[in-house]
Formats: C-alpha cells, sequence, structure tokens
C-alpha cells in the first residue's frame, strides 16, 4: 500500500485535486473535515481548545477570527488540534491497509505537523500567490488583509514545492489540472 501526502496552500486547489482522487476511487483522509468532526465528538479536545481561548462556546468562525490575527494564538489552537488529528490518521491508515493499495493524506499543513514521515510520496498542489488571493476572497467573503494574513500564516507555497516529490500548478484551468493530475497518478501506480 501507497501513502501520499496531498498538500498545498490556502485556495492553491488542493480540494480539487482531492475529488480527482476520489473519482478515482481513491480513499482520500481529510485532516480538515477530521478536524471538524473532532470538535463535534471528542469533548476532551473540544474543551482543551475552547479553554485555551477563554471562550464560552467554540465556534469555527469566532476561532478563525482570534487565530488568524495572531500568529502565538494559532500555534496554541494547532499545538491542541494536531495530535489528535494525527492519531486519527494514523488509526484509519493501519485500518485503511488491509483493503486499500492507494490512500491520500489531504494535509494542508502537512510539513508544519511533521506529518510528511507518514507518506511514501508527497503532491503539492500550487497556485500563483494572486489566483490564490482571487479564490480566497471569493471563496471566503474576507477583506483583503484578513485574505493575506491567512495566506501568510501557513509556510510558503514554495517551500512546500520544495520539499515535495511532485507538483501540479493549479493557477491555470480544472481541466489543465486534471491532465497534470493524471500523469502523476499514473506515476504513483507504477
Amino acid at each position: 500500500m501507497k501513502v501520499i501526502g496531498l498538500t498545498g496552500g490556502i485556495a492553491s486547489g488542493k480540494s480539487l485535486v482531492s475529488r480527482f482522487f476520489e473519482k478515482e476511487n481513491v480513499v482520500v483522509l481529510d485532516a480538515d473535515k477530521i478536524y471538524k468532526n473532532l470538535l463535534k465528538r471528542n469533548k476532551i479536545m473540544y474543551n482543551e481548545i475552547k479553554n485555551a481561548f477563554s471562550l464560552t462556546e467554540l465556534d469555527l468562525k469566532t476561532l478563525s477570527e482570534i487565530v488568524f490575527s495572531n500568529e502565538e494564538k494559532l500555534k496554541v489552537l494547532n499545538s491542541i488540534a494536531h495530535p489528535y488529528v494525527k492519531k486519527v490518521m494514523i488509526e484509519r491508515i493501519q485500518r485503511l491497509k488491509k483493503t486499500e493499495k492507494l490512500i491520500v493524506l489531504d494535509i494542508p499543513l502537512l510539513f508544519e505537523t511533521k506529518m510528511e514521515n507518514l507518506c511514501d510520496k508527497i503532491i503539492c498542489v500550487y497556485a500563483e500567490e494572486k489566483v490564490q488571493l482571487e479564490r480566497l476572497l471569493k471563496r471566503n467573503a474576507l477583506s483583503l488583509d484578513s485574505a493575506l494574513k491567512r495566506i501568510n500564516s501557513q509556510m510558503p507555497l514554495k517551500e512546500k514545492c520544495r520539499l515535495s516529490d511532485y507538483i501540479i500548478d493549479n493557477s491555470l484551468d480544472m481541466d489543465n489540472t486534471y491532465r497534470q493530475f493524471k500523469i502523476i497518478l499514473s506515476k504513483i501506480k507504477e
């Protein structure tokens, strides 16, 4: 079985590439979905985060506003959430090893969380910063300042590309991205 790490920056097109994998019947473990699911189901993690930020109720919009305006608070959130997410991913990989030939780990902060060691190969989805910014502004209805803070809160995309085995440039249209995806998928399956 091969485990493929899929990473990229915010609004770079990682979710699009995840959907391409799913259409090829490849199991995708999405770190963001696991995190959101843990917030609903894991009371210990939920309370740790709530207490760390002195919140009476925990909602993602408020939490995002707090952490993306303060780098130290983002580090606090990540230090609480990442071990829980990593544990779930490892458990699921172990279960899936029996039935799957290929698994994709969709992890935006793959290198930042040191989860690259779970992967046999890594794909980085890249988009030019101008394209990334336009997509983020459109998708999340953020101010320019908020969007830039979110982009800058992550490791630079060029650095992620340098550390990856494959790069998919998603700066153009979906067809172009899909062609790159198919070439990489065939190399991975060899």
